[in-house]
């Protein structure tokens, strides 16, 4: 074999590993894509679920407090049938209940104010990894190509 033979030889399987190095780059490309799809996808479902919880919560919270407040009506509704003897004493009660309703109603709101704070530092993450995978494979593939111009121009 002569040495031309040889070095078209070597130039033919320096094509054949720069073609499967392409390939192998543009699948590593893809998967990528796919990983920062998925992400982006888990993103979304966690804000979906955190959505959820929320709403959920805050119907909970409603339907308590509707229901704290029913019975508080009642509960006045109660107290002017009694007697003037005992007045003073549900005037207090009254006081309390209304107390109580109001805590419970400012607690429901920040469980709510928590909930949508933390769903939306999740998201936050979430996204700041999803941006992280993205560069780290931007990097690499531009890595591979520009390996591979260095070999198709040495």
């Amino acid at each position: 074999m002569t040495n031309e033979n040889k070095l078209d030889e070597l130039k033919n399987k320096v094509t054949n590993v720069g073609e499967d190095l392409k390939y192998k780059a543009k699948e590593a490309q893809l998967q990528g894509d796919k990983t920062v799809d998925d992400l982006k996808h888990k993103a979304a479902e966690i804000k979906l679920e955190s959505e959820k919880a929320l709403h959920n919560f805050n119907k909970e919270t409603d339907a308590k407090y509707t229901e704290g407040k029913v019975s508080f009506d009642e509960k006045v509704n109660h107290a002017k049938t009694e007697t003037s003897e005992t007045g003073n004493k549900v005037q207090d009660k009254l006081e309390h209940l209304r107390e109580e309703a109001s805590h419970k109603l400012e607690e429901a709101k920040l469980k709510a104010t928590e909930f949508k704070q933390e769903a939306s530092v999740k998201f936050d993450e979430l996204k700041v990894q999803a941006s992280t995978k993205l560069d780290e494979l931007k990097k690499t593939a531009t890595d591979t190509l520009n390996k591979f111009k260095k070999d198709d121009q040495g």
